[in-house]
């Protein structure tokens, strides 16, 4: 619709008419009737199961619903479509329908979520929404708790095994993106997750999700959207993608391709940064004969798409270059550097070990000398002092010494004591 004005005149099966008969038809029969006579009264009477209508007026501005009137069953079932939040007032005798108009300049909520101050694996976790630590939507704790984020931050240091998981309140559950395969984003390494709405009927964990398990959930790839939005509302991928083939062969024009109607995420686990993603969500309209109904009773059985919506972003190379300088560059220089250490350590252990045995290699035993002390007494019978030197002969002199002079026997004076 973003290449389009808004101003567009589409046909489609009445919203408002469809989902109070089809939900009347189902929870509360007895009803019927009443019901009956009411939409005759305040649409003048019906006459199609169509309606022609602009576009921004279906989406946003509404339609107008003329409730003047004063017979009880118009009264009763304008009170019942005001209270269950399918209409909003305009003015004292009339209401507008719309699909995103009641939430249209609306505020987000309030949310509770950590900061990872304590476990950085809890970061953006939701703790609550609007002061409520639960939903009361769905018929199980499981399927009532808040999962995840809220989609624009996760934690770092994840691991293929994790899921990235994200509450919504626009569909009021929550959702994980499970990894397919490693990917390329601006020449960066990353991730590849990708959503898959699974199929409810066999995953008994998710049964609360059913209206009635196992045989009342919805088919393959789509999800049941009606006590969150209060009409007969089918969530799936775009054209059915990923969902059970059957849906697009009961349509006509349907092509699902994975490039324009999947949903996935390019993911950097090490920061916990999403580069580029793309959530999409078609929104369809559940289709059913309505017993005894003179106009709603011949339409088929059905799935009927209406319209889908697209939220996307992708980081520009200001973003990217942060990454890749601050972040990749970083862990190659430190893994250089690992690897360097373990290579010149290894190879400087190697060397001195070589050296270290080469060293003993070449040395020898020596053993010790036993030197015999020589006779101290000299032929005459008189001590004299023998000098033994071992190893080398020393040098008869030094040089740079004189030699002591001779002195003669007279010169000899005896010492008197």
């Amino acid at each position: 619709l973003s290449a389009l004005t808004g101003e567009e005149i589409v046909t489609v099966p009445h919203p408002l008419i469809m989902g109070v008969l089809l939900t009347v038809q189902r929870d509360r029969e007895a009803m019927m009737p009443l019901v009956k006579k009411g939409i005759n009264i305040l649409f003048h009477p019906l006459e199609s199961a169509f309606l022609r209508v602009r576009i921004m007026d279906l989406l946003f501005d509404g339609i107008y619903i003329d409730c003047s009137s004063q017979d009880f069953a118009a009264k009763a079932l304008c009170s019942g479509m005001d209270s269950e939040g399918a209409v909003s007032p305009y003015n004292e005798t009339h209401y507008k329908f719309s699909f995103f108009g009641m939430r249209n300049h609306t505020e987000a909520g309030r949310w509770v979520v950590y900061r990872g101050v304590k476990n950085l694996r809890d970061l953006g976790r939701v703790i609550s929404y609007n002061d409520e630590t639960e939903m009361d939507i769905w018929d199980g704790d499981e399927c009532n708790q808040y999962i995840g984020t809220d989609s624009t931050i996760f934690p770092p240091f994840l691991t293929k095994q994790d899921r990235l998981w994200a509450w919504s309140p626009e569909i009021c559950r929550s959702l994980g993106a499970h990894y397919v395969h490693k990917s390329k984003y601006a020449g960066l390494p990353m991730s590849y997750f990708e959503l898959d709405f699974g199929d409810l009927k066999n995953e008994p964990h998710n049964h609360c999700f059913c209206r009635d398990p196992p045989d009342d959930c919805p088919p393959k790839g789509t999800m049941d959207l009606s006590p969150c939005l209060g009409g007969p509302i089918i969530g799936s991928k775009p054209h059915f993608y990923d969902a059970d083939p059957k849906l697009v062969e009961a349509v006509d024009g349907l092509e699902p391709n994975k490039e324009a109607h999947d949903v996935y995420i390019h993911f950097e686990l090490f920061t916990g940064s999403p580069v580029s993603a793309a959530k999409r969500l078609q929104f369809s309209m559940e289709l059913g004969p309505i017993n005894d109904h003179e106009v709603f009773g011949q339409l088929p059985q059905v799935i009927l798409p209406m319209f889908w919506a697209e939220e996307g972003a992708s980081l520009n190379k200001t973003w990217t270059n942060q990454l890749k300088y601050q972040l990749f560059l970083g862990l190659k220089f430190n893994a250089t550097v690992k690897w360097l250490t373990i290579i010149i350590g290894t190879a400087g252990a190697v060397g001195s070990a070589y050296m270290h045995f080469r060293k003993e290699g070449k040395r020898s035993d020596v053993a010790p000398i036993d030197v015999s002390t020589p006779d101290t007494n000299t032929p005459s019978g008189k001590e004299g002092i023998v000098n033994v030197s071992l190893g080398k002969n020393l040098p008869p002199v030094i040089d740079g010494l004189d030699k002591p002079p001779k002195m003669l026997a007279s010169e000899l004076r005896p010492e008197r004591y």
